[in-house]
């Protein structure tokens, strides 16, 4: 998925990630996802993804600019990307 996206392209991005903002995120009732974050993504030329060791398409982690917030953040964890938003 990653490389299909160019400089320039947005997209959603939406991840369950372990901590944010360096607190660590409580566990849902399944005692193994927390709740996920939605924003509005660019992919740019300082954006990355690193592929996880032995696998095809898990990433160990993403960095985008984040178009609600106004700078970079790096997704961890379990990450969606929807393509093709306006």
């Amino acid at each position: 998925m990653i490389d299909k996206l160019k400089i320039g392209q947005k997209f959603i991005i939406t991840y369950r990630p372990n901590t944010h903002n360096g607190v660590a995120r409580p566990k849902l009732k399944n005692g193994k996802d927390t709740r996920q974050i939605t924003r509005r993504a660019e992919w740019t030329d300082k954006s990355r993804a690193l592929l996880a060791p032995d696998t095809k398409n898990k990433y160990r982690y993403i960095t985008y600019y984040d178009l609600d917030q106004q700078g970079y953040r790096c997704a961890t964890g379990k990450v969606w990307i929807t393509l093709e938003v306006a």
